[in-house]
């Protein structure tokens, strides 16, 4: 049995993975298995420090306890999983925790700069420690028991992802609600995106990139109306469209960090969490000047 640290209270996954991990507030088949979260440090919030008490007394009716210290949570811990709501929070948060080698999870935003997000992947290549970054879309059912697995369909040449893209003080662009449409697109085209262009509302902005191998994908992400999570995903065989449940998407991220964990191997490569950084932030680049595609490589 893993035992699991968090580090900052200010998002509801400290309750909603706790929850999971530990068999409590939820029905069983939200239940994992092979971890228990046994003990969270508050730490701070630049985004939402009034959610901390509440997140807090929530965790100890569960069991939770309550440490004063990054160093005295690592006394108790085998695995850690850094959820605070700022992207830019994480490298400070997660260093310390990759050079003690105990194996580490960071919530998105993975990052709000590149060089952030460098430096928190290079920090776990030099301790030889597990970093696995990543939204639960990515393991929803929609997208891990559709037609696309095993190829049914054959190639996937291109794909529309959308959801929700409120935008917030912190993590700007689609790193707030948008990142997880955009890690939708990149779980469904993989990495290998070059340039991403831009088209901004009020209400909605369109990001297309255009992958190496002349692959289009597009994020669409609403802010009025309707704003539930889907893709379109156009194969060589058909095309598959779907509506993206979060019914089992937090169970099966925190599946996933228990499989991570224990073999040693993320579930998300590292160079798919660094292409979704520098997607967003192109998107980003590309909107401040009119719409103009950007490179990729710019991002540095």
């Amino acid at each position: 049995m893993l035992r699991l640290g968090i580090v900052d209270l200010d998002s509801s996954h400290s309750v909603e993975f706790s929850r999971r991990f530990n068999h409590a507030g939820v029905d069983r088949e939200q239940w994992v298995e092979g971890a228990q979260v046994v003990a969270a440090w508050s730490g701070g919030s630049v985004m939402a420090p009034e959610r901390i008490s509440a997140f807090q007394a929530e965790l100890e009716s569960i069991g939770v306890g309550i440490v004063g210290s990054h160093e005295q949570l690592m006394e108790q811990i085998d695995g850690v999983l850094i959820l605070s709501l700022c992207g830019d929070c994480h490298l400070a948060r997660a260093r310390p925790f990759l050079e003690a080698k105990i194996p580490t999870f960071v919530d998105k935003p993975f990052a709000c700069s590149i060089s952030d997000a460098r430096e928190i992947v290079e920090l776990a290549q030099q301790n030889d420690t597990t970093l696995l970054n990543s939204s639960a879309l990515r393991f929803s059912r929609e997208v891990k028991e559709s037609a696309l697995q095993n190829q049914q369909l054959g190639r996937i040449n291109g794909a529309i992802t959308y959801g929700p893209a409120k935008r917030t003080d912190g993590n700007p662009g689609l790193f707030h609600y948008g990142i997880h449409s955009v890690e939708l697109l990149f779980e469904l085209l993989g990495s290998g995106c070059e340039t991403v262009s831009t088209t901004w509302s009020e209400d909605a902005e369109v990001v297309t990139g255009v992958w190496a191998d002349g692959r289009i994908g597009t994020v669409r992400g609403n802010r009025t109306g309707m704003t539930s999570y889907g893709f379109v995903a156009y194969c060589e065989g058909g095309v598959v469209s779907e509506t993206v449940s979060t019914r089992f998407a937090y169970r099966n991220l925190c599946r996933e960090i228990v499989r991570s964990f224990e073999s040693g191997q993320p579930s998300v490569s590292h160079e798919s969490s660094l292409d979704v950084v520098r997607f967003v932030l192109a998107s980003l680049q590309s909107e401040r000047s009119g719409g103009r595609p950007v490179s990729l490589q710019e991002i540095n």
